[in-house]
């Protein structure tokens, strides 16, 4: 299918490199758009705008139906079957993850009694969950 659109110039320049890759262009970003981890978005987005403690924070952890998507797609990458819509949603909740570990990591620092042996602040965050993504 041939399909014409305007479009500013700005975006024009920028795409122009990329000429070649518009369509998987678009169909990442028509995923990514529609993906269901906007339901991790909200869960971040609503606990955030309480104003959780440190010890809040480094607790937090996704529901039980955001962690049962995320493990039946984590299986369904390892065996290979993800389609390209739920290869953005896993892609997305990878970085939703990287961004609550870096909460977590930070407010482990204000947490009284956070610091090792060692002197450094010591954040306890556990990864496993997205231990098994293959990169695509």
């Amino acid at each position: 299918m041939q399909l014409t659109i305007e479009i500013p110039e700005t975006l024009a320049r920028q795409l122009e490199p990329e000429r070649e890759h518009l369509a998987e262009i678009i169909q990442l970003g028509l995923c990514r758009r529609w993906s269901n981890a906007n339901g991790l978005w909200r869960e971040i987005v609503a606990f955030l705008a309480r104003g959780p403690k440190p010890g809040e924070i480094v607790s937090f952890h996704a529901s039980e139906a955001v962690a049962e998507r995320m493990r039946e797609l984590l299986d369904k990458n390892e065996e290979g079957l993800l389609e390209a819509p739920e290869t953005a949603e896993l892609d997305e909740m990878c970085h939703l993850d990287h961004l609550v570990t870096a909460l977590k990591a930070e407010a482990w620092r204000h947490l009284p009694n956070a610091v090792n042996l060692a002197g450094d602040a010591s954040p306890a965050v556990d990864n496993a969950r997205l231990s098994r993504r293959i990169p695509a």
